[in-house]
Formats: structure tokens, C-alpha cells, sequence
């Protein structure tokens, strides 16, 4: 069975309705406002978004391959579907369908249409700019009057992102607080924003959320000028009821000028964060670099209410992992690595008291530093001055061996991330794909920071673990000139994506 058949397999079994087949219309570069939306006479890429009378809830509308834009095209999406019953608009399987440009979702609360956009899907596209403008004055100068677009705008409840190859654009993912109930997932992001006097701008993902629940997931962010899952609200735009699950984000700020690199995580909020689930997430910066962070809730923000950060990883930095400013927080499972900066730096409000934080069952290795209270302390001094972490264990300097781990696509049958820690520098590391790669199907896998360029991988299934190379691993170029070219993260750590391709 070819590619593209199990593909359109996979999207049957999760988006069939009510035992009916969805209707289903084309769109292609040459398509044209007045076609009929059929393979043979299929529809412009404007005319299919704006939902022509024919197009209801639950029909599909497939892009087919070619370049759709100019760099500067700004596409807007006012397709509206219903919860049950979604509007999919994705890649025709087995062809690259690209937007040269940028793709709004619904329009912000300003624009008289409001009204437009909801349930809809947005799955196997790549959006990127082919301008090669990576420069910029500040963040609403020069590039603002320029041609640069951000990929994704999104301002429509129930939103779907999946499965997207984001890059090379002024910022990757928008997504505001009126698409409430929406989820971005398993897209790869990476190389977007530009450099300013002041710093490096743009980020892979930008949040914002209030009522509803909104899950960023199993999406690979990294080497965005700005920082990677970067959610940041004020007064009146919220950061709240958002769960980061499943995430691979590395390096991120490092194409920026001296690689100053930014947060690979960070939640703040002038109006007060809350009921933040950060969780599972695989995070790294180059340990030999030092430099880099991930914070939640930071100095700056008003009292946070409700945190979990569980069983996630937190590699490399000046500072690997901050929190700040909760009333209450859950602080369990991580795994913690700096080299010779700051572990953790944990601080309160005088009204909020974090030794009543649960902060237990963490692993920490490297320097030993902490900051609690404000004070620099070890790890004996910060368990006695924050009678936290009775039952977490550190061990002095780099970790040792061998850390894989693989989160299936739940949209994709046979799609999966991997994430691997090579900490003894192995040229190949073998991981076992055998919970959801069929015994005699044909895979490839592919390198995260060259996603378009040769499968590192391919062959049959055979139940035994998979052999990825560690060495001797390049990554794509970025458009246009950036102020430090990419290095790749190998072989002490890598991102990748395996894929079933075919059966017998």
C-alpha cells in the first residue's frame, strides 16, 4: 500500500462522520475563482478559504502540489465548520503543497468579520516566505512596512494546526485568545523571525488563551530568532487554561546575532498566569554554551495562581528551568541539566508561600547551583532553605549513556517524534518504534533540522529497534542571510521524524 493511501486511511477512521463519506473539493496553483472545486476544475486557494456554497461542515479540501503565494500573500481562512463536524483543508497525501506567505484563521476582534472562521483543520501544509528579509528595526518597524508575513494568524475558535512545516517567516504560530478551544500539534517549526538592533524577534509559537482549553502538543520547535512556545499576555490578553504536552524544543534564539539564545519555553502574563499544564516536554540547549533558558512565570508578572510542570526535561542553559510568582505549583518527575549555571531558580510574592509548593521526585545533575529567595545556594542548601525536594535526587556533572524517547501521531497511523539524548556521543543510537510501526511496513525517518533533505533511515520493519545516526548530521539553511548560521545539535542530542511510507 502506497504512502498516500494510508494517509487518506488514517483520515477516514478519525474524521468520518455519521457513517457518510465528506465531501470532498480541489484546490491548485492554477485553480481558478470560477471552477467548480472538482479534481478536474479545481478552485484558487482564496476562493476554497472563503468558503464557496458548496463547502459545509464536514467536507475536505485538498491542496494540491505547487507553490501557492508570492512571499507576501497573506491568505485568509473564513471557513467556518462545527465542533462535530470540522472543515479539513490539507495537503493532497503523498504531494508538497506550500504556501509562499501566510495564512490568517479567522479575523481578530477589530475586524468587522469577527465572525468568520471556526472548526476548521489545517493539516500536512508547508507555510514559508520565500523573501529573504531577516532584518529589521524593531518589532513593529522595518519588517512591518515590509513583505515579510507571519505564517500563522490565528484568531478562530477551534482551530486545528497539524502536522504543518513552518519556517523561514517573520513569526511561526499565532494563536490569540479569541480561538479558544484550539490545538496546535505536531508541526515542525523552525528558523522564523528576524534580528533587530535590540535582539532577535519572533517566535515559533505565540499564545494567548482565556476561556476553553487550548493544547500546544508534540510539535518540534526550534532556532527561531526569538524563543520557541512563547506565551505572553497583558492587562486584557490572557495566558490561561493551556496545557504544552509532548514537545521537542531546542536552541531556539540561536540563528539570532552572538546566538544569544532566547526561552525554549516561557509563560508570562501581566494579568497573572493560570492553570498552566507544562508536561512531557524534551527541552535543550547546548549544555557547552551555558546561555539559553526556559522559564514559567517570571519576575515581571503579577501573582500566578495554578502551575504543573511533570516529567519533563530540562536540558542545558544559564538557567534550565525558573518559577515564579505561583500561588500554588506542582514541580514532579523532571529531569534538570545545566553545566555550570543555575539548575532551578524558584521565587514568591510575600503573600505566597512556595514551601507548600508539592516539589518532589525531580533528578538534577551539573553544577548544583539554585536560587531560591532570591539567594544562590547547593543543593544542601536549597533543600534545607526550601524544604523542597526531600525525595529528588542530584548527581554532579553530565549525564551519562543513552535517553530515547517516541511520542506516536495520533492524526497519522505510523508518524512519530523522537527525541534522543546521546550523552556518550554514540554515532548510532537504536530506539524501539514497535508500539505503533507495523512488523512489515516500509519507513523512512527524516532529520528534524533537514526535514526536506535525504531520510537519514529507510527499510522494512522487522520489530527489532530502529539504528539512527548521530554523526555526521547536517542542518537545512535558513532563506536569507541570518546572523549565525545553524549548527546541528548532533550527536549529543537529536529530533526526528519517523514515518510508515508503504506495506507490502
Amino acid at each position: 500500500m502506497r504512502r498516500w493511501t494510508l494517509a487518506a486511511a488514517a483520515l477516514i477512521l478519525v474524521m468520518l462522520g455519521h457513517g457518510t463519506q465528506r465531501p470532498e473539493f480541489y484546490v491548485s496553483p492554477k485553480g481558478k475563482p470560477g471552477g467548480n472545486g472538482s479534481m478536474a476544475n479545481p478552485w484558487d486557494l482564496a476562493t476554497a478559504l472563503a468558503q464557496p456554497p458548496a463547502v459545509r461542515p464536514g467536507s475536505t479540501i485538498w491542496l494540491r502540489a505547487g507553490t501557492y503565494g508570492t512571499g507576501a500573500t497573506m491568505f485568509m481562512s473564513k471557513l467556518v465548520g462545527t465542533a462535530d463536524s470540522p472543515i479539513v483543508v490539507r495537503a493532497y497525501p503523498g504531494e508538497r503543497a506550500t504556501i509562499d506567505g501566510g495564512l490568517q484563521i479567522g479575523c481578530c476582534d477589530k475586524d468587522p468579520h469577527a465572525d468568520r472562521g471556526s472548526y476548521a483543520w489545517f493539516q500536512d501544509i508547508e507555510i514559508a516566505s520565500s523573501i529573504p528579509i531577516r532584518t529589521g528595526t524593531a518589532e513593529t518597524g522595518d519588517l512591518a512596512k515590509s513583505v515579510l508575513v507571519n505564517a500563522v494568524d490565528c484568531w478562530a475558535p477551534g482551530t486545528k494546526l497539524i502536522d504543518l512545516v513552518i519556517h523561514d517567516a517573520r513569526q511561526g504560530i499565532g494563536i490569540w485568545q479569541e480561538a479558544r478551544d484550539s490545538e496546535v500539534y505536531g508541526n515542525l517549526i523552525y528558523y522564523n523571525g528576524f534580528q533587530a538592533p535590540d535582539r532577535g524577534h519572533g517566535h515559533g509559537i505565540y499564545l494567548q488563551h482565556d476561556d476553553g482549553t487550548l493544547l500546544i502538543s508534540d510539535n518540534i520547535v526550534f532556532n527561531q530568532f526569538g524563543a520557541g512556545i512563547h506565551g505572553y499576555g497583558t492587562a486584557n490578553a490572557h495566558v490561561r487554561n493551556v496545557t504544552v504536552d509532548g514537545n521537542i524544543v531546542f536552541n531556539n534564539g540561536g540563528i539570532s546575532q552572538k546566538a544569544q539564545h532566547d526561552d525554549n519555553i516561557l509563560f508570562a502574563s501581566g494579568s497573572g498566569l493560570e492553570n498552566i499544564l507544562v508536561q512531557n516536554n524534551f527541552t535543550y540547549h547546548t549544555p557547552d554554551g551555558d546561555i539559553g533558558y526556559s522559564r514559567v512565570g517570571w519576575q515581571f508578572d503579577s501573582a500566578n495562581k495554578t502551575v504543573m510542570v511533570r516529567n519533563n526535561y530540562w536540558i542545558g542553559g544559564d538557567l534550565a528551568i525558573m518559577l515564579n510568582r505561583w500561588t500554588a505549583a506542582n514541580f514532579t518527575g523532571n529531569t534538570v541539566y545545566s553545566k555550570s549555571k543555575l539548575l532551578a531558580l524558584l521565587d514568591a510574592l510575600p503573600s505566597q508561600n512556595p514551601r507548600k509548593y508539592v516539589w518532589d521526585r525531580n533528578t538534577y545533575y551539573g553544577s548544583g547551583r539554585f536560587m531560591f529567595a532570591g539567594k544562590d545556594v547547593d543543593w544542601s542548601g536549597w533543600r534545607d532553605r526550601s524544604t523542597l525536594d526531600a525525595g529528588s535526587k542530584f548527581t554532579s556533572g553530565a549525564p551519562r549513556g543513552t535517553w530515547s524517547f517516541v511520542r506516536p501521531n495520533k492524526y497519522e497511523q505510523g508518524r512519530g517524534n523522537i527525541a534522543i539524548y546521546n550523552w556518550d556521543h554514540k554515532d548510532k543510537v537504536s530506539v524501539d518504534v514497535s508500539g505503533f510501526v507495523p512488523a512489515g511496513a516500509t519507513y523512512e525517518v527524516r532529520d528534524a533540522e533537514n526535514f526536506y533533505g535525504d531520510p537519514v533511515v529507510t527499510g522494512t520493519f522487522d520489530g527489532k529497534p530502529v539504528s539512527i545516526p548521530m554523526s555526521g548530521l547536517l542542518p537545512a539553511q535558513p532563506n536569507g542571510q541570518v546572523p549565525t548560521p545553524p549548527s546541528h545539535t548532533g550527536p549529543e542530542f537529536g529530533a526526528f521524524v519517523i514515518r510508515v511510507v508503504g506495506r507490502k
